[in-house]
């Protein structure tokens, strides 16, 4: 570890890709977060916001044999469901190659157990689905700070409903962004139940 992060955030700014700018990794004392546009897209805050939204919308007596990540960033997400179900088989969808590179550099990634990365679009993987079934299903996916409207589709949840026994959203609720949040989950309730869980600066949805 750098001696200049006992005394301040360590600020390492990564070149634009095809899919995401503004990107940097801020590293202060044992801690790593990944920004896109402002926004945190991996580190303590992602654990903390997955991790409420697992325990509290996920049965504690549930243990998935096969789970999928729709976004992976650096991948604070598969860290979390390594380390609280050890035995399950992640898949992880992402789109830009970019955000695995720095999640092998900067997060420990290839330390990640029985973790499968598919470098895609979620949308292309989840319609090209055809007899796989998900125990559970994380969708974390953003572009930038912004959510791709055809991942808000209800064609695109139904669909993953069809092929996963619990599927959990993950919105941030804060800001410039509780105005599109609150608009997804009306639609959302117009062809599913569901329930959810607030954080600090997020809501996670579970589809029942």
């Amino acid at each position: 570890m750098s001696i200049l992060r006992f005394f301040g955030p360590e600020t390492i700014k990564i070149p634009n890709s095809k899919f995401n700018k503004n990107i940097s990794v801020v590293r202060y004392l044992n801690t790593s977060n990944i920004l896109v546009d402002g926004l945190i897209e991996s580190g303590d805050i992602m654990t903390q916001i997955w991790r409420a939204g697992v325990s509290k919308l996920i049965p504690k007596s549930f243990q998935p044999k096969s789970v999928l990540l729709l976004g992976l960033a650096g991948g604070s997400n598969a860290t979390l469901i390594n380390k609280r179900y050890p035995d399950a088989s992640i898949t992880a969808v992402e789109i830009d190659p970019l955000m695995v590179d720095i999640g092998r550099k900067y997060f420990a990634l290839n330390k990640v157990k029985n973790l499968h990365i598919v470098i895609a679009d979620a949308l292309n993987f989840v319609n090209n689905m055809r007899d796989e079934h998900y125990d559970l299903v994380l969708v974390d996916c953003f572009v930038g700070k912004e959510i791709p409207k055809k991942l808000e589709s209800l064609d695109f949840f139904r669909r993953l409903k069809d092929h996963s026994r619990f599927t959990l959203i993950n919105r941030v609720y804060w800001l410039d962004h509780r105005v599109p949040t609150l608009s997804f989950l009306k639609s959302l309730s117009t062809q599913f139940f569901f329930v959810k869980i607030h954080t600090r600066s997020n809501i996670v949805v579970s589809l029942v």
